[in-house]
């Protein structure tokens, strides 16, 4: 049996994220795909011309390419990867979904539950201030969760799609039948955790598996667990006994 992994990174960031599982799954022979979404990889400019539909047509585009050379795919995602992911396995038989710390809200109001309490606000803000700078991970951050992406900047427009492309998923999970993985550390501090709840109790998945990974450290927002140094070695096992169950539940 021929199996394909396609892996999604999240939104802002780049394969990068997803390299770690990259050699790991090759190893079990299987075919990988770490794919790069459009606007990423190269300017924060070319990002502000994409939205979700461009998101999601290259994840439907990637996973039919893969699909065309293996008998079955797993789609594996972070955050908003993770959110396609989900998206994808509503709508194609997959052989599995991994979805790490993906947001199906980004917020809510009761209980209070927000990044930032200009979030709701997202779709007026970007009307009157388009952009707004960040504060860049600093060398320590980088250490302990090592990222590459746009973090100078947040592009509204671009928060507004995420946010609309969530809501979507959010109605079409109910549709997933094939096994889930879902992984988050509990004080994930850009997606609140509630989400990995939603997921287990909206999907229609005879196999539901949800794995919370504490994080010790104080310096980071524990969201990154694909390459943080606590959590990552823990997440490619994790992923690798997914993968090895589904085939073999297959066969």
């Amino acid at each position: 049996m021929k199996v394909g992994c396609l892996l999604i990174h999240g939104w802002t960031g780049s394969p990068f994220e997803m390299e770690p599982l990259v050699a790991p799954l090759e190893s079990e022979g299987y075919v990988v795909r770490n794919i790069m979404l459009p606007g990423h990889g190269t300017t924060f400019e070319d990002f502000q011309t994409t939205g979700w539909g461009d998101w999601e047509w290259a994840a439907h585009k990637e996973y039919e390419a893969l699909a065309a050379q293996v008998d079955a795919v797993f789609v594996i995602g972070l955050s908003m990867g993770g959110t396609l992911a989900l998206h994808l396995a509503s709508k194609y038989p997959v052989g599995g979904v991994v979805s790490l710390a993906a947001p199906l809200f980004l917020y809510s109001l009761f209980p209070w539950q927000m990044k930032d309490w200009r979030m709701p606000f997202t779709p007026i803000i970007k009307h009157i201030k388009p952009v707004f700078p960040l504060k860049r991970r600093d060398a320590e951050h980088l250490r302990i969760a090592p990222w590459v992406g746009y973090d100078e900047f947040v592009s509204m427009q671009q928060l507004h799609e995420l946010m609309k492309g969530v809501k979507k998923v959010r109605g079409e999970v109910d549709a997933i039948s094939a096994p889930v993985l879902a992984i988050q550390a509990p004080t994930d501090k850009s997606v609140p955790l509630e989400n990995i709840f939603l997921i287990a109790k909206k999907v229609a998945s005879k196999e539901m598996t949800v794995k919370l990974l504490r994080i010790e450290e104080k310096v980071t927002g524990h969201h990154v667990i694909t390459t943080h140094v606590e959590t990552s070695a823990r997440v490619i096992e994790l992923v690798q006994g997914f993968v090895k169950r589904g085939i073999y539940t297959k066969l």
